[in-house]
């Protein structure tokens, strides 16, 4: 570790955790500093995202070279109004080259599956490039065209149900979520049921709670039983002063859905978080967002040290295996959009 990332991580205020993960914290951090040198013309969340996808699962170090080439690539091939540009140009383009191999020829797929997505009633959003970065990912290796019609078309109807449901919490930025669930096979009754029970325990409605309730709807447990291990967690988190906003109840679905008898994944949480809030260049993002970040790095663990096991539900690994990077894409977009809508507003005000 060179000097300059050692100063940061022995700065006062250091907190214990273990090995594996204050690694994958020191990546997330150096991977930040790299971007934010990089790219200083992008959105800080968006930095930080690309920052934290690279760090999870293997701790890379971003490929600023290929992100920059992949990024010129999607602006070669959009128009200047498309929804694939601006924000969404640079976040896409760190997924494929963090997830591909042959980054150019995903985005190609990818712009024929726009064409699907389309058809099958999705309208022009800024969350569409993410929910077709979610097929493409929870596509099988050959992908076939009748078989991304067949998607597109299931997602859509999944998203009608969720508008049927909740009228004015539902929109664009609930495709993403559609596109995910289609490949599950999720009951909507049961996410509706996670809904309500969550809410009878004091979590607000909106749509973070509906976010919240579709993440959850993956376990195979009792609803009861999963909700109650969303309430302990939240409890714990607040007993440690980690009080998480309405905005990132996400977070407790990427843990809850976890059987964690002993505690060591709350705990494991609590020290990530409160080592992110320690640093500078993370502090400022908020507790909520850090204990986001902290439950992605903490639930990519222990999914890949679970993989062979039988101890555990396997779609349950499955789907977050495949779901988390979607979720915060998801999270940090509609993050981005209402810090935008937030200056915009002040801005007509003044």
């Amino acid at each position: 570790m060179s000097f300059f990332l050692f100063f940061y991580f022995k700065e006062k205020g250091a907190v214990k955790m273990k090995e594996s993960l204050m690694l994958k914290t020191n990546i997330m951090l150096k991977n930040y500093l790299a971007l934010a040198k990089a790219f200083p013309w992008e959105m800080n969340l968006s930095q930080h995202f690309v920052a934290l996808i690279y760090a999870q699962k293997e701790g890379k170090e971003v490929d600023v070279e290929r992100i920059k080439e992949m990024s010129r690539f999607i602006k070669e091939e959009t128009g200047g109004f498309s929804e694939y540009r601006g924000n969404n140009k640079f976040m896409l383009a760190a997924l494929l080259v963090h997830q591909y191999m042959e980054p150019i020829e995903q985005f190609e797929q990818m712009q024929k599956n726009d064409e699907y997505l389309k058809l099958a009633g999705f309208k022009y959003s800024s969350y569409l490039p993410i929910a077709n970065y979610a097929l493409l990912i929870t596509s099988d290796e050959v992908i076939l065209q009748e078989d991304v019609k067949e998607r597109a078309k299931k997602a859509y109807d999944i998203y009608l149900a969720m508008k049927k449901n909740h009228p004015w919490l539902t929109s664009g930025d609930d495709y993403p979520l559609a596109v995910l669930l289609s490949k599950f096979n999720n009951p909507i009754e049961k996410v509706e049921a996670y809904y309500m029970k969550l809410h009878e325990k004091g979590f607000y409605k909106g749509g973070s709670l509906q976010l919240l309730s579709h993440i959850l709807s993956f376990s195979d447990e009792p609803v009861e039983d999963v909700v109650n291990r969303c309430i302990r967690l939240q409890t714990t988190l607040k007993e440690n002063k980690l009080n998480v906003q309405a905005s990132f109840y996400s977070a407790f679905g990427l843990i809850s859905l976890i059987k964690d008898d002993t505690g060591e994944i709350t705990n494991d949480v609590i020290k990530v978080s409160e080592r992110l809030n320690h640093l500078k260049k993370f502090k400022w993002l908020g507790k909520g967002m850090n204990v986001l970040l902290a439950a992605a790095l903490v639930s990519e663990e222990w999914i890949q040290n679970n993989k062979n096991e039988n101890n555990q539900n396997e779609i349950i690994q499955t789907a977050m295996g495949v779901s988390i990077e979607t979720l915060i894409a998801a999270q940090i977009a509609a993050t981005i959009a209402a810090i935008s809508a937030t200056t915009a507003a002040v801005t007509a005000a003044t």
